[in-house]
């Protein structure tokens, strides 16, 4: 069930106040505006994925508001190269797995037998002992 204020985050977003909200991890610190305006400019670095580093090294001891910021970027820019070194692997896989199957029909349409790399060594373990017996 939603309050009155379940959005007032967003008024004072739009309206160019500070949140009032005593839940943000932002305002659990002791900031003041002039500490806030200071770190700003350091503070913007941490959402450019290279460039998160400089608030995070840098606002650790000379400014909060940007430290604060500094810590998200960093985790948010790892979370990215996750995501990214994720992508790159599947789609990796999935073209190796479509040049495999072309290679294989082109084996099948031909009357050969051909044993895919790493997969073929494990069809063969798919054999279980009762086909074995019925072969002898």
């Amino acid at each position: 069930m939603r309050t009155k204020d379940s959005f007032g985050f967003i008024k004072d977003f739009v309206s160019g106040r500070k949140s009032h909200s005593k839940n943000i991890p932002f305002d659990s610190h002791t900031l003041d505006d002039d500490e806030v305006e200071e770190g700003k400019s350091l503070a913007v670095l941490a959402y450019i994925p290279i460039l998160c580093f400089v608030p995070f090294l840098q606002g650790r001891g000379t400014n909060k508001y940007a430290y604060e910021h500094g810590k998200q970027g960093v985790l948010l820019f790892l979370f990215e190269v996750v995501a990214l070194i994720g992508a790159f692997f599947w789609k990796a896989a999935l073209l190796i797995a479509a040049i495999a199957s072309l290679v294989g029909i082109i084996y099948v349409l031909q009357g050969r037998v051909w044993k895919i790399p790493f997969i073929g060594d494990l069809a063969d373990r798919l054999d279980s002992p009762s086909s074995d017996e019925e072969n002898e």
